[in-house]
């Protein structure tokens, strides 16, 4: 169970131990053997603060009271400041509106996770640290590289669409159960249901996945999100995580992003039963949360019911960043609204709780939120149809669909546990 600690103040969750309980038993559908995989060691190993490879080499030379003399007389040449834009100050009194609560909150949780033996004690000599090198180390781990992105582009050009054209008219979509096949062919715009009690290992475009007990994929590019819509079903809930424009995603091209135009096109209405749980993840930048807010939500049928943040801890239990710097927060925040087909629809029981806080130990790898499963798993009916939209991994039990689905299923996110299961 990946929920460490539930409180009226939020969770405390192991995302971690919600990866590897998925794969203690996996195997290759052609073959009786079993093995256990868990998560590449250093993914997690957060053990202090982020900071620049400069900062820690500076910290670590004034605790030891060896800074260069020479240095120190010499004049540090002094910043321009500037005025904060309104988007910086809108984020400013933003921060300052949730920062008591997220203080106090992540204070109360942490503490019980220590009761849990979640988190432990920091390590008084700063000497001893070394600014998380296995998890940086571990976060250059390339996987599948762009090959996924770039296969969505030729099945897009193979289907003959067009970056407008979002209809549910073309019979894109292919169906594959796996256990008639272990060797996936041509996945791309195809719905791939894995209705295996355990985990599997499945090869396909040279390289090998892991893939989560009952889950369902599907794996197209934007353009092709028709393809969705003739799966056929209705869900209780949808877990979105935009690929927002960036300045930095687009200088290093790490994903393909959407504008605000391209998401008000998401086809949420059909894809939502009564009543349905919509959960947005946003940025600190309150264009975005307003657009989510005033524009989205309603634009999409989305009654606004609550905002959750995540907030990102070490392994010790401190934020991985200070909690009023100016440069990066350490906090995400996620919006939680309730899909209304008609005014009649019953609200949700029982009620989505306000200004809760999640409390994990992040990936090393940028971006790559915890799991929200077990959590909403509380408000949803039994025998729930949960979605995933860009999803970049797989959840048991869930359909995900992106142009990155299987990502972070690649096995050079694993790693084998010696002793195999007999």
């Amino acid at each position: 169970m990946s929920v460490i600690v539930a409180s009226d103040k939020g969770w405390v969750v192991d995302h971690q131990q919600g990866i590897d309980v998925s794969y203690q038993v996996c195997q290759k559908l052609d073959s009786t053997e079993q093995t256990t995989y868990i998560s590449k060691q250093g993914l997690f190993a957060i053990h202090q603060p982020f900071r620049m490879d400069s900062q820690f080499d500076k910290l670590v030379s004034k605790s030891a009271k060896s800074e260069d003399a020479s240095g120190s007389d010499r004049k540090r040449r002094k910043r321009k400041r500037t005025e904060p834009n309104s988007g910086e100050q809108q984020a400013y009194l933003n921060h300052q509106r949730i920062r008591p609560m997220l203080q106090k909150a992540t204070e109360q949780l942490i503490a019980l996770g220590r009761q849990k033996g979640c988190f432990t004690e920091p390590p008084d000599d700063i000497k001893s640290a070394d600014n998380n090198l296995s998890a940086r180390t571990a976060s250059k781990t390339v996987g599948p590289g762009s090959c996924l992105r770039e296969g969505c582009r030729r099945g897009v050009m193979k289907a003959g669409q067009h970056t407008d054209n979002l209809s549910a008219n073309n019979s894109l979509l292919d169906k594959i159960d796996l256990k008639a096949c272990c060797v996936l062919p041509d996945i791309f715009n195809t719905l791939i249901d894995h209705s295996s009690e355990t985990a599997s290992v499945v090869s396909c475009l040279g390289g090998e996945y892991l893939l989560p007990p009952h889950c369902h994929f599907l794996m197209s590019d934007y353009t092709c999100l028709d393809a969705l819509l003739q799966c056929e079903r209705k869900f209780d809930v949808i877990v979105i995580d935009p690929p927002w424009e960036n300045k930095s995603v687009k200088r290093l091209k790490s994903y393909d992003m959407l504008t605000d135009w391209d998401l008000y096109k998401l086809p949420i209405k059909l894809l939502a039963a009564p009543g349905c749980l919509v959960v947005v993840w946003v940025t600190n930048r309150q264009k975005q949360q307003g657009l989510v807010r005033d524009g989205l939500f309603p634009h999409w049928s989305v009654c606004y019911l609550a905002e959750w943040h995540w907030v990102k801890v070490t392994k010790h239990g401190e934020m991985i960043c200070d909690l009023d710097s100016s440069h990066k927060k350490p906090y995400e925040t996620l919006l939680l609204g309730q899909f209304k087909a008609t005014s009649d629809d019953l609200p949700l029981s029982p009620t989505v709780p306000d200004r809760q806080v999640l409390v994990s130990v992040p990936c090393s790898i940028h971006s790559r939120k915890p799991p929200l499963n077990a959590i909403l798993k509380s408000y949803l009916p039994i025998g729930a149809q949960c979605l995933e939209l860009f999803a970049r991994n797989l959840l048991p039990g869930w359909t995900s669909w992106g142009n990155e689905v299987l990502k972070y299923q690649h096995v050079d996110f694993y790693q084998k546990v010696e002793d195999n299961i007999r």
